[in-house]
């Protein structure tokens, strides 16, 4: 098959996997298939057409000893992640078979008065102390440490609580509790603030990932012309300031670039997706410099979580640490995102490729289908979470760190969702009836407010 032939055949499956996330949201009212495969056709199609019409150049770190980024090479990651999200995607819509259909009551009047002053003092809560933390940060950095090798983690990456606390506030937001002018006034200046404070060049695949995990949790349950309205107009918004947000980075290394400007051309050419070139490169040390990690790279993720403090040996993550080009004495951070099909890659090459793409199929699929016989209010928190995790998840590259962010961003929503278990995950019919605005749980095994945590 000819180099044209073969380019056009994959960029139509991956085209052909978007109309059918658009087909699937339809019948099932399921987002993932349609943000999966979006997400996906962008960062390896567009981009590689980007590359070969010359509007963008390729990464280039030859100066590290690594060959160009050439066209043969691109094909070949091409193929291999096509291959993974067909594998994902099919596994996915084989174990999620439910239609989601979100009622207009999200839960008791009970469950809600117990949740919503929780949220607001959470909220405040993880402000101030994100706040104190970056301040420790930009001190340690001022006094010549270096945030890479030398400043907690911990406090490097609490700022992502405000992401949990962003989803939380949406999930309220559509239950319709924040009624009174006073709620409104502080959930407004809550997210102002929270956006603010998120809104940062190195978070921009986090702010990407909360700001589609809202679009989709405000759309929920609406008619499907309604809905996807609110997607496009949400999406394309969230998708503007990611490009704008990798812009203001360029922007502080050269004052004299026009914001505007810059932020187009980065969202136009696919200057940030530069996962194909990323997974080009890691096929360069897998297996040639460094031997498949055949698991490690997962196991790691239960590592991470412990500061090296406390074990100065720990294993360094990323191939470019691994490989010694990057320590705490070169003073600089180096690394191409892979995307997640070249985290697999790196895991087993193409049957690591194969098999975990399985196992993240069925697993994303038989999470959002427990997520529709559990109460819908947790169960449209648990698929919000799922939306902003997929964002950065994708984007692969050190999965240990990429679930430490998953951790620090998650942990207010895990929280409240384990001090509340009972009332959250209380079994419900798979089609729920409602009498009147109270849905009918006592049979279910919803207990009253006094059973609140």
């Amino acid at each position: 098959m000819s180099f044209v032939t073969l380019l056009t055949t994959l960029s139509l499956c991956q085209i052909a996997w978007i109309l059918l996330g658009v087909l699937w949201v339809v019948r099932k009212h399921d987002e993932i298939p349609l943000l999966i495969s979006t997400l996906l056709f962008y960062v390896f199609t567009f981009r590689f057409w980007a590359l070969l019409q010359g509007w963008v150049s390729p990464v280039d770190i030859s100066n590290f000893g690594f060959d160009p980024i050439d066209s043969k090479s691109a094909l070949d990651v091409q193929t291999i992640a096509t291959l993974g999200e067909t594998v994902l995607l099919s596994v996915y819509m084989l174990a999620q078979r439910c239609r989601i259909d979100v009622p207009h009551t999200l839960a008791s009047p009970e469950l809600l008065s117990w949740l919503k002053p929780r949220v607001a003092a959470l909220g405040v809560i993880c402000i101030l102390i994100s706040l104190l933390a970056w301040r420790s940060v930009e001190t340690q950095v001022a006094s010549g440490k270096s945030m890479a090798f030398e400043v907690s983690s911990y406090l490097i990456l609490l700022r992502l609580s405000l992401v949990g606390i962003a989803i939380l506030l949406a999930i309220l937001w559509k239950s319709g509790t924040i009624a009174t002018g006073g709620e409104v006034l502080l959930a407004v200046a809550l997210f102002s603030v929270i956006g603010y404070l998120t809104f940062q060049p190195s978070m921009r695949f986090q702010f990407l990932g909360l700001f589609v995990a809202a679009t989709i949790i405000l759309s929920a349950g609406q008619s499907v012309a309604r809905r996807a309205q609110v997607l496009a107009i949400g999406l394309f918004g969230a998708v503007a300031l990611f490009a704008v947000a990798g812009a203001l980075r360029n922007a502080e290394d050269d004052p004299t670039l026009e914001l505007e400007q810059s932020a187009w051309e980065r969202l136009a050419f696919a200057q940030d997706a530069n996962m194909l070139d990323g997974f080009v490169l890691l096929r360069q040390v897998y297996p040639r410099l460094l031997e498949y990690s055949y698991g490690a790279e997962h196991l790691e993720i239960f590592e991470r979580p412990i500061p090296r403090a406390w074990w100065p040996d720990k294993p360094v993550g990323g191939y470019m640490n691994k490989l010694g080009i990057i320590t705490a004495d070169t003073g600089f951070t180096l690394g191409i995102s892979p995307s997640l099909f070249g985290s697999f890659y790196q895991e087993g090459g193409l049957v690591g490729v194969v098999i975990l793409s399985i196992i993240y199929g069925f697993g994303f699929g038989r999470l959002v289908s427990f997520s529709t016989r559990i109460v819908p209010l947790a169960g449209l928190l648990l698929r919000g979470i799922l939306a902003a995790a997929i964002v950065p998840l994708l984007r692969g590259g050190d999965l240990p760190g990429i679930y430490a962010w998953f951790g620090m961003s998650f942990w207010p929503c895990l929280l409240l969702l384990w001090l509340g278990r009972h009332e959250f995950f209380a079994r419900i019919p798979r089609r729920p009836q409602f009498a009147g605005a109270m849905p009918v749980q006592i049979e279910h095994g919803v207990r009253s407010e006094h059973s609140l945590v």
